[in-house]
């Protein structure tokens, strides 16, 4: 690990912790700022920079203490919908369990620590039509519909009500889980949760699809270290077996390593070095080349490199029309418009939005055969593979 990178981790650390660690000789703040901030990590770096005594008077200190206190604000308003939601959700004798972000802020020492772009709820599908005016009376618009989410957005929320767990474009996970209502248990009223382990399976099968997807930052793997620390008394057997039939255990064994370095004291090897210089390439969620490359690599399993190539026009020449009928919102009324739009769209890309043209152009590049097979033995050194 780099000066830089075992920096921020101490910084990480201590914020979660609340105990100042040593940071390195070395070590300047102002020159991991920008990687701080690509990975949405200042205001844990902000605390843990204060428990480790960096002044709170340095002027970079202060920018993070200006994003603190946003970062608190956006946190409240948004738990203060969220609640807004299922209360009404309970009212209305509507099913939800929520997700990932939603239950990870309740297990970071302070709730903004743990900043969350959007809300993730599961839903029954078939409550939707009684779901959708409970949103309208609550503020909300709806925003798009993917293979697995349905978005609506209010002032303080944008929320993502989930059809399922896993997209079911990821098959192998997606075999696994189904709609994910299997592994829901009654809490109480109309709230349900997964089990401890059920539900570190899922954070770690959600932290695996999108490493391998194209790469993931450094604070879902606090997100994991928080996990683990607040429930000390897991089912490890059943947690390795579930992974075991995932195809996950070895990278999750690789993961585990990981955090002990990042987290634990543990010596480094050249594993978790490639792993943590993966990760912190990644930025938050990862990057648009290194996506390419991995939809690429997906897509080359029906059909080799070119093969690869020709599903991904395909795909973004003729989309759904789920994906399609909130840009052209005359699909909601008349969707066996559909073909029509998929003959207009086109020529509305070459001509309004070249530079989204020109951006497939690019991913279509990167899908060679050497980046492909790179990525291939990348992942498979970790333990990972599109099966």
């Amino acid at each position: 690990m780099t000066t830089i990178q075992t920096g921020i981790t101490a910084l990480l650390k201590s914020a979660i912790t609340g105990v100042p660690q040593q940071l390195p000789a070395g070590f300047d703040i102002q020159t991991a700022a920008p990687l701080i901030q690509r990975h949405h990590m200042v205001s844990m770096a902000y605390i843990g920079a204060l428990t480790c005594g960096i002044p709170q008077q340095d002027p970079l200190m202060q920018q993070f203490f200006r994003s603190y206190c946003k970062v608190l604000q956006i946190s409240e308003r948004q738990m203060q919908a969220l609640e807004r939601v299922f209360a009404a959700f309970e009212k209305n004798g509507i099913d939800y369990m929520p997700l990932k972000g939603t239950n990870m802020k309740q297990l970071y020492p302070k709730p903004e620590l743990r900043i969350m772009g959007d809300a993730d709820v599961l839903i029954q599908m078939e409550q939707y039509e009684k779901i959708i005016p409970i949103m309208e009376s609550l503020g909300f618009t709806p925003k798009m519909e993917s293979d697995h989410e349905l978005s609506w957005q209010s002032a303080d929320l944008y929320l993502e009500l989930h059809k399922r767990l896993i997209p079911s474009y990821n098959e192998e996970y997606y075999a696994y889980y189904g709609d994910g209502w299997e592994f829901a248990r009654l809490q109480s009223g109309s709230r349900f949760a997964m089990t401890p382990e059920d539900s570190f399976v899922y954070l770690f099968t959600h932290f695996t699809k999108h490493y391998r997807d194209g790469g993931i930052g450094c604070r879902h793997v606090v997100d994991l270290w928080v996990y683990l620390r607040s429930h000390l008394n897991l089912d490890e057997a059943y947690i390795q077996r579930e992974l075991e039939k995932l195809k996950l255990l070895e990278f999750y064994q690789n993961m585990r390593r990981l955090i002990t370095v990042w987290f634990e004291g543990a010596a480094a090897d050249d594993k978790t070095d490639f792993m943590t210089e993966f990760i912190f390439a990644s930025g938050s969620w990862g990057a648009m080349d290194s996506g390419a490359i991995s939809m690429g690599l997906r897509n080359a399993k029906r059909g080799g490199s070119f093969g690869s190539k020709l599903i991904y026009v395909w795909r973004h020449l003729f989309p759904g029309v789920a994906l399609l009928k909130y840009k052209y919102t005359v699909l909601q009324k008349v969707p066996w418009l559909l073909p029509v739009v998929w003959v207009i769209r086109p020529f509305y890309k070459v001509f309004a939005e070249w530079g989204s043209v020109m951006q497939h152009k690019r991913k279509l590049d990167l899908m060679s055969q050497e980046n492909i097979d790179e990525r291939r033995q990348m992942l498979q050194y970790v333990g990972l593979e599109f099966q």
